[in-house]
């Protein structure tokens, strides 16, 4: 196999490596741990239809708007009905394994959320809420990328590793100037060869004691020019750090995790979840995990309480809850919060589907969230309280959301300027004290 070094951060930009960012990366040794509260950020995009996640079942109007999509408040003729949470709301039947968590406590639903922005643009909204600025197209570094920043002194000891995206491309949220690791798909993380060929190209320098002498083909150094200034020095240290990282990375899935794990769904959503969990148990000092999870798109065959949305929020529902019941103790500093970039058209459209909304839902998992009690401020679905007559509103503005997560679960409160054009207010209640 012959790879060039620029071939590697070719390979990385394109997701089948890592993306790096300037600043200075994380230096992997084997050292010192360090147990801090974490934040795992799922983004289901597309545009998760929040009425059939979080369904409004005590209001009549949602059964008369989706003939067909409705999931009914009973189970009947062997088709399972709402799980209901309290007198309003239930979730789909597919997100079963997480009413036990909502009974515990630990289980938060948020209702109602989103962006103000009036986009339908999946590209446009997922850029507004990754980078915390709605309308906003100068914004170019991820909202959890400046909590890293302004956040990172006392953070850097050795062995730590503070953020992660368990994908090869960085989502929006974490790129800025701190350096995040993204991690490659499962068939690449696998190939130790190819690490080794890394390796190969971006290996520490040995001294020889003899002064090299410059090629034929290579212009010699102008007097006073300081070692080190080549170009591809800083792309070399680039290559070396990112291959530390990652060999650490993989070295933390292999070492066997003390204690009963938990039945993750063999997915490629619920591997990841696994992953995640290994790291947190490893208490290297991860504070921020992030996962996409795609395919919420439904506008055509989204299903009711079977389907191909029932499907994914199957997998969604029983991943989460089986990271809550690995990590056990460690779930108190650990916060799964789900987000997508809007919800869907409250009524259903002619093929069994939904269009592109407005206002949509959050979850929160674990940490200080405060559980067993759905938040929000529900309006209800008359036409006179809907978005343009035909969308949720939103009525808990996302960057409060994360807001409260940094405040409530990171102790980080975000300074002015972190959501620019913005000051945040919070959401009442949403973390216990």
């Amino acid at each position: 196999m012959s790879l060039s070094r620029r071939n590697f951060l070719k390979a990385a930009a394109l997701g089948t490596g890592v993306m790096l960012l300037p600043g200075a990366l994380l230096r992997m040794q084997e050292a010192a741990k360090t147990r801090r509260n974490a934040v795992v950020l799922v983004y289901l995009r597309g545009g998760a239809d929040a009425l059939n996640v979080l369904v409004p079942f005590a209001t009549p109007r949602y059964y008369d708007i989706r003939p067909t999509l409705a999931i009914p408040v009973e189970s009947k003729e062997g088709a399972p009905g709402v799980v209901k949470l309290d007198e309003r709301f239930g979730l789909h039947p597919s997100l079963s394994a997480l009413k036990a968590w909502y009974d515990k406590g630990r289980f938060a639903p948020l209702v109602n959320t989103g962006s103000p922005h009036t986009t339908r643009s999946h590209f446009d909204a997922q850029d507004f809420m990754e980078y915390a600025a709605p309308g906003n197209r100068s914004v170019r570094t991820g909202w959890l990328n400046r909590y890293l920043v302004g956040s990172a002194a006392g953070t850097e000891a050795e062995g730590t590793l503070r953020a992660l995206a368990m994908q090869g491309l960085l989502p929006r949220a974490l790129r800025g100037d701190y350096a995040v690791l993204a991690v490659p798909d499962e068939k690449v993380l696998r190939e130790k060869e190819l690490l080794e060929v890394f390796e190969d190209h971006y290996g520490e320098k040995k001294e020889s004691g003899k002064k090299e002498e410059p090629t034929k083909d290579e212009p010699k150094k102008e007097e006073g020019k300081m070692e080190g200034e080549r170009p591809d020095d800083a792309v070399e240290q680039t290559g070396r750090d990112t291959v530390r990282t990652l060999k650490r990375y993989q070295e933390i899935l292999a070492k066997p995790v003390a204690g009963k794990r938990a039945a993750f769904p063999d997915s490629q959503f619920g591997r990841k979840m696994r992953d995640i969990a290994t790291v947190v148990r490893a208490d290297v000092g991860l504070e921020v995990a992030c996962l996409d999870y795609n395919g919420w798109d439904d506008h055509v065959n989204e299903g009711g309480n079977e389907g191909q949305m029932a499907n994914r929020l199957k997998d969604l529902g029983d991943s989460m809850s089986a990271f809550a019941e690995d990590l056990g103790d460690a779930l108190d500093r650990t916060l799964v919060l789900v987000v997508t970039e809007f919800g869907r058209t409250c009524r259903e459209n002619g093929n069994e589907g939904t269009d592109h909304g407005h206002g949509g839902f959050a979850f929160l998992l674990g940490g200080k969230a405060q559980g067993g009690k759905v938040h929000g401020e529900w309006t209800g679905l008359d036409d006179a309280a809907l978005y343009q007559k035909r969308d949720l509103p939103v009525t808990t503005d996302f960057r409060d959301l994360f807001a409260e997560v940094l405040k409530g679960h990171l102790a980080f409160e975000a300074p002015a300027g972190f959501f620019p054009e913005y000051t945040h207010k919070g959401v009442k209640g949403l973390f216990k004290a």
